[in-house]
């Protein structure tokens, strides 16, 4: 790493933070991967285009890095699928290692996610989006939760 491109990261920080929440938020509105360069372009567009290119591989690191992924998809802000693409995960259950590794508190379980389905208030489709499996996973989940199904 240059010294320019250490002390951008160093300085804006924060921002970096920020623009990969931001990143992660309209992944989840458009529901499908938004490309980081065009996204870094609209989000500094006054910067130069070596700054802006320093910026926008440190945002695709913080995004790699996984802690702006599973903070937003613990809220129920990203399906699981782009959750899991954005990460590299092979499974949900690596979104959770994400979430405990970094001492972030799930927004919900696996289990939870099950029962619901299993009480109805969830539809199998809206859980599979939410984990990131098809609903043949979902209906499994419910059966090992001891849940009656749909």
């Amino acid at each position: 790493m240059t010294d320019i491109e250490e002390d951008q990261r160093r300085r804006r920080a924060s921002e970096i933070r920020s623009a990969a929440l931001a990143y992660v938020r309209e992944c989840g509105r458009r529901g499908e991967v938004v490309d980081v360069t065009e996204f870094a372009l609209r989000r500094w567009p006054r910067d130069g285009a070596v700054k802006r290119a320093i910026m926008t591989q440190a945002l695709a690191d913080d995004i790699a890095d996984g802690v702006p992924v599973v903070d937003v998809w613990r809220r129920f802000e990203l399906l699981g699928k782009i959750a899991l693409h954005l990460t590299g995960a092979s499974g949900y259950q690596a979104l959770y290692d994400l979430l405990e590794r970094n001492a972030l508190s799930p927004g919900f379980t696996a289990t939870q996610i099950a029962r619901w389905v299993s009480e109805g208030s969830l539809a199998v489709e809206r859980a599979a989006e939410i984990l990131g499996v098809d609903t043949n996973g979902i209906q499994d989940l419910v059966n090992k939760a001891g849940g009656r199904g749909p």
